[in-house]
């Protein structure tokens, strides 16, 4: 803090710091003496301590800046950060260079006093798998071997039986990581062969009739829509209870492909291999969008690519 001393008749300007003591009752004294200012004090909390017959505490001997804590590594990394700290000649920073902000004289008080406190306000959509496009969790490494023989499993077993494994196949043959085309997408990794099954499309099985209300509910919420039509009555939404299948993305030259199949008597939606897929590679399907005028643009980067979604 600037303060102005009269020497000899002369204005003298010196840099320093000026404490200031004060209390709820209206006491207050400053001093650019931290060791006066405490025995100042300590003189005040005696008296008052004699009134009510209490022992004096010692005075003498203390340093005033070692009790209050001005010494320690973190006060004074406080300190050099206070306004008008560029103007200490004399003092050697030891944690912040000084520098002279424009807006110095002019700093705007925080609402609520502390900028900790202030309600955090989101700037982008909320993204509940944002953690699965991390740039720290890698993909397998791309492996073209095509003797690898290591497959989902047995291919001369009934339809039903193939789907009942996926449930302890797929999680060890794909997983979901950072994606080229958009996002996050599926990929492989153990070789899959073709016409293999993959992964199931699951989720909360709706009417077709709800997913318009299904849509704009995620739109207001900031949620990534993820619907599959079965048929022209029911509708899997995989938005908030699906699996993994979900962020296949799309391609216009695909590796795999979707199939309706029946098992029990229910329709189930599952992911096949249109040929064999290699280690490291995404996996991709065509959504086959029907044509819109507002079309969706495409980021497969296939060599034919149709530009568009729909």
């Amino acid at each position: 803090m600037l303060k102005d001393k009269e020497d000899e008749g002369a204005m003298k300007t010196q840099t320093g710091l000026k404490f200031i003591f004060k209390n709820e009752h209206g006491w207050s004294s400053e001093s650019s003496s931290l060791q006066e200012l405490w025995k100042e004090l300590m003189g005040e909390i005696n008296n008052l301590r004699t009134d009510i017959k209490l022992k004096p505490l010692p005075v003498e001997g203390g340093d005033a800046y070692d009790f209050l804590g001005v010494t320690k590594e973190f006060m004074c990394y406080l300190i050099e950060q206070l306004p008008g700290g560029h103007k200490c000649r004399q003092y050697k920073f030891q944690h912040h260079l000084p520098c002279v902000r424009d807006n110095e004289q002019n700093i705007p008080v925080n609402p609520s006093g502390c900028a900790r406190t202030e309600i955090v306000k989101r700037r982008g959509k909320i993204d509940m798998f944002a953690w699965l496009a991390s740039p720290y969790r890698l993909p397998p490494n791309y492996v073209d071997d095509n003797n690898d023989d290591d497959g989902l499993g047995p291919q001369d077993l009934p339809t039903a039986m193939k789907y009942r494994l996926l449930k302890n196949t797929a999680k060890d043959h794909v997983g979901v990581f950072r994606s080229g085309i958009e996002g996050r997408g599926l990929f492989c990794k153990k070789a899959i062969e073709a016409s293999e099954m993959i992964i199931e499309y699951s989720g909360e099985k709706i009417r077709a009739s709800l997913t318009d209300s299904r849509e704009k509910y995620y739109d207001n919420k900031g949620y990534g829509c993820y619907m599959f039509r079965i048929d022209h009555l029911d509708v899997v939404d995989a938005t908030l209870k699906g699996n993994a299948a979900r962020f296949i993305n799309h391609s216009c030259e695909p590796n795999c492909f979707s199939k309706i199949i029946s098992v029990d008597g229910c329709k189930k939606i599952v992911i096949f291999a249109i040929r064999r897929i290699n280690v490291g590679e995404e996996l991709t399907y065509d959504y086959k969008f029907a044509p819109e005028d507002d079309k969706l643009p495409c980021y497969c980067g296939a060599k034919k690519c149709r530009k568009y979604l729909n």
